[in-house]
């Protein structure tokens, strides 16, 4: 009877320590999701764009490298562009879309998610300022429930003579299931289907799917990237520009 008590009251003991064990580590836990919660934020309001000046992008990844043409504006030169590798394709005809010809104005049209609409309206701002700084213009917005519901407007747009290039923006957010993916998947099929069919460019600047909010908020400058991609790519394949010359 004895060894039954003494072992009773070592299972007590030890179940005990397990419990203040668990509650340390999730006191711990919470302490370290508060930290981060906290640092985000912090983050997030140094990412706020002054009124009237483009969004900035994150300069540190996980999965690629910076270094993309649309996030400096300082003038890039190409390896084919120096002195050193010059003579390598002199018999090669080279060019960057929308990089010649007079900077013709391109007319855009944008497409909009209704959720999380403060973001987005940071979001047109950033193209808005992005078609200003290349010469071009948004000459219509239509704002749509969400994403799943822009294609229909998309392909009412590119029907539209008066327009040259059409951006979509959005926010597929991180949820618990997988519907963010399979909608972002298919608007994204649908989008480049509808460029090829009508011969105008679709810019995609849309965050996500799977981003979480911290990460959307450092994601604002992917309209102004879409703005400038479409613009560019209109410019060479809208409005006929002239075969680069042969090198």
């Amino acid at each position: 009877m004895a060894t039954m008590h003494a072992q009773a009251h070592t299972n007590a003991i030890q179940r005990a320590s397990f419990s203040r064990s668990v509650a340390k580590r999730t006191r711990a836990r919470v302490v370290t999701r508060a930290k981060k919660e906290k640092s985000a934020g912090q983050a997030s309001a140094k990412q706020q764009p002054e009124e009237g000046k483009k969004a900035p992008l994150p300069r540190e990844y996980v999965h690629h490298s910076p270094g993309s043409v649309q996030e400096t504006d300082d003038k890039v030169v190409f390896a084919h562009e120096t002195a050193a590798e010059a003579s390598k394709w002199k018999n090669t005809s080279i060019m960057h879309v929308g990089d010649f010809g007079g900077g013709e104005s391109i007319r855009l049209g944008v497409v909009i998610g209704e959720f999380h609409n403060k973001l987005m309206d940071r979001m047109l701002e950033d193209a808005r300022i992005a078609a200003v700084s290349m010469g071009s213009t948004i000459d219509k917005v239509v704002w749509v429930p969400g994403t799943y519901e822009a294609p229909l407007v998309v392909e009412n747009m590119l029907q539209d003579p008066t327009l040259d290039a059409v951006v979509v923006l959005g926010y597929i957010e991180k949820g618990s299931t997988l519907h963010g993916q399979e909608m972002g998947a298919t608007c994204s099929i649908i989008f480049k289907q509808l460029e090829l069919e009508y011969g105008k460019p679709v810019g995609m600047g849309i965050i996500g799917p799977g981003a979480t909010a911290e990460q959307a908020e450092e994601r604002v400058a992917y309209a102004g990237n879409a703005t400038r991609a479409s613009i560019r790519m209109a410019r060479t394949f809208c409005l006929g520009e002239p075969e680069p010359e042969q090198k």
